[in-house]
């Protein structure tokens, strides 16, 4: 650049609108702030579906283990049914040892433990907001369902085994087992339809 021409820019520069000066270095400023703001806002996304991701993966460890301890105890709560059905249709018991004659697998109630860990700190962590809302709704439905099981399972009453009462405990004996095992059956039921839309798809 010759002398004149660094003379007339020196000259321009000089008479330069502060306004505008003010208005581009503004501009530039705030671009700067929006620019921050959208990278938080990607990264605080990245990290709540991150988050997302691990609860989903809780919640089917979950749901899987919940399969399997029911597992283990459907087959007794079967039987007990089965025990129980017949032994007051035929109105078999009148003692404690007519019981045992008749229901020999008896060896109390043995409800299976269920799980909802995962899923109440996926509530407490605030991961559901990125899980989708299909995914919530069945999740939400799944888990209130295993609530209400599980207290019908839990609260037993008391069951009189004294000799004179064992006819009507039998028949309370054969409701309950009848509707634990039912239970279970929609439980298990429940429980494989979420694990079909938790999974992820398979790649071809």
């Amino acid at each position: 650049m010759t002398e004149p021409e660094r003379l007339e820019k020196a000259e321009h520069a000089k008479h330069e609108s502060p306004v505008r000066r003010i208005f581009v270095e503004s501009a530039l400023i705030v671009f700067s702030i929006l620019l921050a703001l959208a990278a938080n806002q990607w990264n605080d996304s990245r990290k709540q579906h991150a988050l997302a991701g691990r609860a989903l993966t809780a919640v089917r460890e979950e749901i899987a283990s919940n399969i399997r301890n029911i597992g283990l105890k459907r087959p007794y709560h079967g039987t007990m049914w089965i025990a129980t059905k017949r032994a007051d249709s035929l109105r078999l018991v009148h003692s404690l040892a007519n019981f045992y004659a008749v229901a020999p697998a008896w060896s109390g109630f043995m409800n299976p433990e269920y799980d909802g860990t995962a899923w109440q700190s996926a509530l407490s962590l605030g991961a559901v907001g990125s899980m989708g809302f299909d995914t919530v709704r069945t999740l939400s439905r799944l888990y209130a369902l295993q609530g209400k099981i599980d207290a019908y399972a839990s609260n037993i009453e008391s069951f009189d085994f004294a000799d004179a009462a064992m006819a009507s405990t039998v028949r309370r004996m054969y409701v309950y087992f009848a509707t634990v095992a039912t239970n279970e059956d929609t439980l298990v039921n429940r429980y494989t339809q979420a694990l079909k839309l938790l999974d992820p798809p398979k790649e071809k």
